[in-house]
């Protein structure tokens, strides 16, 4: 299985575990990388999640609410919804 999040980066899954891989180019070929691995679905998507708030260029708290509220909308459209995590 292969989840696009977006331009530059995935999450693939392989026979031992989750990837987070992301665009690298090599000798003027784009590549995909992988650069984390995680046993589960759940923790390479909670990962990507995470990241993209942390670097949110958001600098009031008012941006911030904002901004996780729109990497969750952007999160939710991606996965289908079979996929979709609950509690």
């Amino acid at each position: 299985m292969i989840i696009q999040l977006d331009s530059r980066t995935r999450i693939v899954g392989t026979n031992r575990a989750w990837e987070l891989q992301r665009t690298r180019n090599y000798k003027g070929d784009k590549r995909w990388e992988a650069y984390k691995w995680f046993p589960s679905f759940r923790q390479a998507l909670a990962d990507a999640v995470h990241r993209e708030i942390r670097v949110h260029p958001a600098r009031t708290l008012a941006d911030a609410i904002d901004g996780v509220a729109d990497v969750v909308q952007k999160y939710e459209q991606l996965i289908p919804s079979e996929y979709r995590l609950s509690k």
